[in-house]
């Protein structure tokens, strides 16, 4: 097994005179405008890409709380618990499915339910309590995992539960000083920010507390930990932790390789510090049919874009804030 560094046509089993990869056209002047303006610069273009991401509608989920109003019917109206199977039990009706709707969705089911039975009833619903509104934290915190929250929680409330320890002064100068300095956020298949958590957990840096999307992902690292990023049409996309040879089809295996809505023939896979680029036909790989299995180093990054994407340029512009936030989150040490 040969595994070299340096650039993309480094790779494990494959010939070392594999061609080098075409430089991506939007890396470069990105890579321009890191060196020119620093962290601050990608910081905030990363903040802004990534909170221009739209909120997406709460649907309802088990252990969500909700009342139903229907006018003129008081008999009718209350209080619901939403049970494991995302049901309620509703007067007269009998079992009603709302799980996995938003409470606009439960209102005109209910109401077309009603028409059966009541002229001109009109329903509304009100969520009372989010417990389905759920936000993952994983990495170097005191407790791990899934967090529900009953409102829209901020990135400090949610590093507060699960345990972040609060940097040390600027005087201590040993390793713990460079811990917890960093976090990343992953929103969706393709966007992802990184945070620098020493200017937050001062005080001083309140912009960066941003509110925090129903499952959104924080991963907080190590001062020691060299990450690689799957992105995309993938079952676990986020940040992992690069080990020792670790390949293309490694960090694809651990997000959980491409879903049902992944264009397996066109992923991409992204070396920002050189400014190349490589696209890879998963299939043609797997077969050994002329593809190359590349060795990963720090910050590559691999998108699997959507089924019927056919355009590069719509690949480009989704790893390219994705670029920016792995160039800041490594300036951060």
């Amino acid at each position: 097994m040969a595994v070299l560094c340096g650039c993309f046509n480094t790779a494990i089993n494959a010939p070392a005179a594999d061609p080098p990869l075409a430089p991506s056209p939007q890396a470069f002047p990105l890579q321009s405008a890191y060196r020119n303006f620093g962290p601050s610069f990608a910081s905030q273009q990363a903040l802004l890409a990534f909170d221009s991401v739209p909120q997406t509608v709460y649907t309802i989920g088990p252990g969500d709380s909700i009342t139903v109003t229907v006018w003129a019917h008081p008999e009718l109206s209350g209080k619901h618990l939403v049970g494991p199977d995302g049901n309620i039990q509703f007067p007269f009706i009998g079992s009603i499915k709302v799980g996995d709707l938003s409470a606009d969705g439960v209102a005109d089911l209910l109401n077309r339910a009603l028409s059966d039975q009541y002229v001109g009833a009109v329903a509304t619903v009100q969520i009372d309590e989010y417990t389905d509104n759920q936000i993952t934290v994983l990495g170097h915190v005191n407790n791990p995992g899934v967090q529900r929250f009953n409102a829209e929680p901020s990135l400090l409330e949610a590093l507060a539960r699960a345990g972040v320890p609060s940097p040390p002064s600027s005087a201590d100068s040993g390793p713990r000083s460079q811990s917890f300095s960093r976090c990343a956020i992953f929103r969706g298949h393709n966007s992802a920010v990184w945070i620098d958590l020493r200017p937050l957990l001062r005080g001083d840096g309140f912009a960066l507390n941003l509110k925090l999307h129903r499952n959104d992902l924080i991963y907080v690292p190590d001062s020691a930990d060299q990450l690689v990023y799957v992105m995309g049409q993938v079952s676990k996309p986020g940040a992992y932790e690069l080990s020792t040879n670790m390949s293309f089809l490694d960090a694809l295996a651990l997000a959980g390789g491409p879903n049902d809505n992944a264009q397996p023939g066109k992923i991409v896979l992204a070396r920002p510090r050189q400014n190349f680029q490589r696209t890879i036909d998963l299939k043609q790989l797997v077969k050994g049919d002329g593809e190359t299995n590349y060795a990963l180093e720090q910050g590559d990054i691999i998108f699997v874009p959507k089924s019927g994407i056919a355009s590069m340029g719509y690949v480009l512009q989704q790893i390219s804030p994705l670029t920016q936030s792995a160039l800041f989150g490594a300036a951060l040490f």
